[in-house]
């Protein structure tokens, strides 16, 4: 697994590939489906970087295009069912056809939109205008939305439902006349429907009708009672024989059903095709949006070498962090991580964004193994078998383990993965015993890491952890700013510098901790004894 629950939790993944809006229910089941990269599909993922970054120049480029395919997406419907049900043996219904007919309009509109474009689109996103399919549903060229079994379908449905006609205008109009007669011999009106009603309080008429041997009651209430016209004997036998028709146009129609199911079930690879199309199309559209919001670049990957592992992020920014900010009209700080060994300690005080630019490593590496342009200006970077983030603060309780054992667990079965390479990242590597262990451990896991085919980023308090092949990033915090100006606790992020500058050498992590204690209003006693026991 390239990336565990835990860590893809930790990265906030989830959060960014929710950001990845699907238009049809055939794009959503792909990007359901998506899985990481890994380093044998190198090239595989290049392609996929560039097609997004060559859609995401075309919506910028070709707009109203984009909003006729987005638009025409926005109608289409999963018939998944209906198809592979034709495949095994099912006859769709009228309703089933006419959804058809209507998704087959809606990839025409998409493929003549396609063709708009300035790009010659790879095959495997190319919706294909499936003309036999247009000749299939509506071979009287109607050019309707609708579904109909035409008479053109079956001669033997044509005769019958022409017989059927002929035998209805007869019915008709041998209603008409009767209702006619009626109406004159009983001096009534009586409606279209064949019905008239009269009020209970005209009981002299109710009986006068009652005696009409061409009337039938059809309702009584307190109020009022109905009369409705009693066929004769040639109606009766029109019905008859209209109902037999009937019956045989069911028939007739339950064939044709059949016979356009055969014919669908024969061709239903190139429907299946184009849902395919449509959705990988679909996908690659949402991800050169999210690229847009995001202000994103195409990253470059680049081999693991003998040298070491080249990991460059130039103006870095976590979108999810991003947005939280946004939402509270916080501006953001990008920042830039430039590394060419196989190890990094990143040091500062607490509040001083280590956390922060850590996730931020391990999140856009992993948004490249999910195939997604990356929030930043520039980034280079190899493929690794996996990612894993230890946060240093999680217990497991259903093992017993406190943070520390929960933290080693994690940690030792990262270190059994001898044959692969992979972006480790561990936040306050062993926070959870004391200082003198927790240094000592500490020292021993980066001497044993630096010799290993494995990236491996670790933020820590620990002085002296830097030695030859572990590059040195620290905060650059408060260390510019005048802190007896910050008079409020809610002004510490503000004056906050989250820069990562290159230390040279083993220098002591800065002391930011006194300063934001005394920010926070602590005593002033309290942070002179502090002083002047750091100072012995």
């Amino acid at each position: 697994m390239l990336i565990d629950e835990k860590t893809r939790k930790l990265l906030d993944v989830d959060r960014v590939l929710a950001e990845l809006h699907t238009t049809t229910p055939y794009g959503l089941k792909y990007k359901n489906s998506m899985k990481p990269y890994t380093p044998k599909d190198k090239k595989i993922l290049e392609n996929e970087l560039e097609r997004i970054e060559k859609i995401k120049e075309l919506i910028q480029a070709q707009k109203p295009v984009f909003l006729e395919i987005k638009s025409t997406m926005k109608q289409i419907k999963d018939i998944r069912r209906s198809i592979e049900r034709t495949v095994q043996g099912g006859v769709l219904t009228t309703v089933e056809l006419f959804e058809l007919k209507n998704l087959n309009s809606a990839m025409n509109l998409i493929s003549n939109s396609q063709k708009k474009l300035q790009w010659k689109i790879p095959e495997k996103y190319i919706i294909k205008e499936l003309k036999w399919v247009d000749k299939l549903l509506d071979p009287d060229k109607s050019g309707l939305m609708t579904f109909y079994i035409y008479d053109s379908y079956s001669k033997e449905l044509a005769e019958t439902r022409k017989q059927k006609q002929k035998l209805e205008q007869q019915f008709e109009a041998n209603r008409k006349n009767l209702i006619k007669e009626i109406e004159q011999q009983a001096n009534v009106s009586i409606r279209i429907t064949g019905e008239i009603t009269v009020s209970r309080s005209n009981a002299e008429q109710i009986e006068k009708l009652k005696k009409n041997e061409k009337l039938q009651v059809s309702s009584e209430t307190y109020m009022n009672t109905t009369f409705k016209i009693k066929p004769d004997e040639a109606m009766l036998k029109l019905t008859e024989q209209i109902e037999t028709l009937k019956n045989q146009e069911l028939l007739e129609e339950g064939k044709v059903l059949e016979k356009l199911s055969l014919e669908l079930a024969a061709k239903s690879n190139e429907i299946i095709s184009n849902m395919e199309a449509l959705g990988e199309f679909d996908l690659l559209i949402a991800k050169a949006y999210l690229a847009i919001a995001q202000n994103a670049v195409k990253p470059i990957i680049r081999p693991i070498s003998q040298e070491g592992i080249l990991y460059t992020i130039i103006n870095g920014r976590n979108p999810v962090v991003e947005a939280e900010l946004r939402k509270k009209s916080k501006e953001y700080m990008p920042i830039t991580i430039k590394l060419n060994q196989n190890a990094a300690v990143i040091t500062g005080a607490n509040m001083g964004g280590k956390t922060v630019s850590l996730k931020m490593a391990g999140l856009l590496a992993a948004m490249v193994h999910y195939g997604l342009l990356v929030p930043a200006d520039y980034m280079e970077m190899p493929l690794f078998d996996f990612i894993f983030l230890s946060a240093g603060d999680q217990q497991s309780v259903d093992q017993g383990l406190s943070t520390f054992g929960a933290e080693m667990q994690g940690i030792k079965n990262i270190l059994c993965k001898e044959q692969s390479s992979g972006l480790i990242l561990i936040d306050e590597l062993a926070r959870g015993t004391n200082p003198q262990e927790g240094y000592a451990i500490s020292y021993a896991i980066i001497d044993y890491l630096i010799k290993k085919q494995h990236l491996t980023i670790i933020t820590t308090h620990f002085d002296k952890l830097v030695r030859e092949g572990v590059k040195h990033l620290q905060v650059n915090g408060l260390r510019n700013i005048d802190t007896d100006l910050i008079n409020s606790p809610e002004l510490i992020s503000q004056h906050m510098d989250y820069t990562l500058i290159e230390i040279e050498g083993n220098a002591e992590v800065p002391r930011d901790a006194l300063k934001i204690s005394k920010m926070m209003g602590i005593p002033k006693e309290i942070i002179e004894k502090a002083e002047e026991i750091m100072g012995r």
